[in-house]
């Protein structure tokens, strides 16, 4: 029994939890920063259907990309190509499924109760469970359609930032969306560096992923312009307490890009370490950003 438990929460990768329960803190931030007083229940509630929709998404993935992550083998990271759980055959497949079902019926139910008390809240929760859903799930299936990418940053980088504000606000306000879109971008950067090592598996199996679609030298040139971009909105938009502490970030966006760049023209990259900087720089651009709030 100990070790099934032990296998389910490596299915489970509680380590990537933690980009949603930054992301939602940052909404929180951003409502503190303005005056209102946090409502504990609230901000409860607000990450159970945060980290429901996460839970649903990632278990979904390992049960939907069960074929892919089995042909992965030695291309697999630590993170990506999924956890490596179902295809050793140590647990059933259908233990995903079942506990990505659960989870949807979590996310709904908290869904529920959030639109109860803010009805604007439903819209974000509705949208924010359909795109996780169909990112794997057919008949859409967005993570191979070249559509999968952006939905997944949008849904993490603004609208679980965006839940955690309008929770405590009741309201959209564009700071949300001035902080948020070069988050976006930074974490659609990370999605393209988790494409590189399986793109080889992705494309036998027709998983027509945009690195897929274009080729891992044009991924690895947008790489580079999510990134310079990112920081360029953060350049022009207009100054918010998130930019504070940004340009911490400098020295690990001009090490990730030139990694990427490098390794794209390998034979085979060092994709586990570049994975890794993806997963800091978007942890340390967003860190950042509540830090400037926090300090201001």
């Amino acid at each position: 029994m100990f070790r099934k438990v032990w296998l389910f929460i490596k299915l489970t990768r509680p380590f990537f939890l933690l980009g949603g329960v930054l992301a939602y803190g940052l909404g929180l931030i951003i409502a503190a920063w303005q005056g209102t007083v946090i409502d504990a229940s609230r901000a409860l509630l607000g990450q159970w259907l945060v980290t429901s929709i996460q839970l649903m998404a990632q278990y979904l993935n390992e049960y939907t990309d069960f074929e892919v992550d089995r042909l992965a083998g030695q291309h697999r990271t630590r993170f990506t190509g999924g956890s490596g759980v179902l295809p050793s055959g140590a647990l059933p497949r259908d233990v995903a499924h079942t506990a990505a079902i659960a989870c949807a019926i979590s996310g709904l139910a908290a869904g529920i109760v959030a639109t109860l008390q803010i009805p604007a809240i439903g819209l974000i929760g509705l949208i924010s469970l359909l795109g996780s859903w169909f990112y794997s799930a057919p008949p859409l299936a967005l993570m191979g359609s070249g559509f999968g990418e952006l939905t997944t940053s949008i849904i993490v980088a603004l609208l679980v930032p965006l839940t955690g504000y309008v929770l405590q606000t009741g309201r959209l306000a564009p700071i949300v969306f001035l902080v948020c879109l070069p988050l976006v971008s930074i974490h659609l950067a990370m999605i393209l560096t988790f494409e590189f090592p399986d793109r080889i598996v992705d494309a036998q199996m027709d998983k027509k992923t945009l690195t897929v679609r274009f080729g891992l030298k044009r991924m690895a040139q947008l790489h580079t312009v999510l990134i310079v971009g990112s920081f360029g909105l953060i350049a022009l938009l207009p100054a918010s307490p998130a930019t504070r502490f940004i340009w911490l970030a400098i020295p690990l966006a001009v090490w990730q890009i030139s990694s990427v760049i490098q390794n794209s023209r390998r034979a085979r990259g060092n994709w586990e370490r570049l994975s890794f900087g993806a997963i800091a720089l978007f942890a340390l651009m967003s860190g950042l950003s509540l830090i400037g709030f926090v300090a201001t």
